[in-house]
């Protein structure tokens, strides 16, 4: 079990008192909470995007061009995105959405762990890798059709059964905008939350990174858990620097200590 420092005792007591306090939290959560869970982080020094180049193979204009090549990076990369199991700190949110502390979940992520783990109202901003479209008659097939046409096709791209035209995840790439009522109810939530808990982003990928700042911008609070510093820790209320999956449960735990002591007291 990890030591933990002091100050960071401290901040998961803190991070505790308001989102119990709170009337509408949201949790925004970025790549380093499915890191923990072994998946490869898109844009760290060894991440698929050192490896991929995203102007070759991650961009709308490349698919687009050729398909093939997106395929190509999809298949090496998917058996470790379909294979991820939720981890402590997805866990940790969900128990945080069931308790009716937060209210809904806003994610980078496309893996779908916060749903495997338990959550209800997720907006995923940059798409869903379980779910595909044809860019011709927008055909949808999901992950287990995809799967059975790729075994017995045996080609790439994988193409739709209705029009023969190139089938994409439902993910944002590079050059495409996120959809559109994600964004809007993003935008929605982060204006009208009191406290907004950031977990695993490194803040660094716009338009998301800027969510945040509507809710600094009301007056209202940010809890921050990151690896590492983020762009916004000088104007959060709490930041600390250690695994979600270390720190989401404590804070929990914290939390039922201090929803017990108030019972008692009532």
């Amino acid at each position: 079990m990890e030591i933990l420092e002091p100050v960071e005792k401290e901040s998961i007591n803190k991070a505790a008192e308001l989102l119990i306090n709170s009337k509408n939290a949201v949790v925004l959560t970025g790549a380093g909470i499915s890191t923990e869970s072994g998946i490869p982080d898109f844009r760290g020094e060894s991440g698929i995007w050192a490896k991929y180049k995203p102007e070759i193979y991650g961009s709308i204009q490349s698919f687009l061009n050729d398909p093939s090549k997106f395929w190509k990076m999809a298949e090496d990369i998917a058996p470790t995105l379909f294979n991820a199991e939720p981890n402590a700190g997805h866990y940790a949110i969900a128990a945080l959405e069931k308790m009716n502390i937060v209210k809904a979940i806003i994610t980078q992520n496309v893996d779908e762990l916060h749903q495997k783990a338990g959550s209800i109202i997720v907006y995923e901003v940059h798409g869903n890798i379980n779910r595909f479209s044809c860019l011709g008659c927008r055909a949808s097939y999901n992950k287990q059709q995809l799967l059975r046409k790729m075994k017995k096709e045996k080609k790439l791209p994988p193409l739709c059964d209705f029009c023969a035209t190139p089938l994409k995840p439902s993910v944002v790439l590079f050059g495409e905008s996120l959809p559109n009522f994600e964004k809007y109810m993003s935008i929605d939530l982060a204006k009208k939350t009191d406290v907004m808990l950031i977990a695993g982003s490194s803040l660094s990928v716009a338009p998301v990174c800027d969510l945040p700042l509507y809710t600094v911008s009301e007056g209202r609070k940010l809890i921050i858990i990151n690896d590492e510093p983020t762009y916004l820790d000088e104007r959060a209320e709490i930041v600390i620097n250690n695994k979600t999956g270390t720190i989401l449960p404590l804070i929990v735990e914290q939390i039922k200590k201090i929803q017990a002591n108030r019972d008692l007291n009532t």
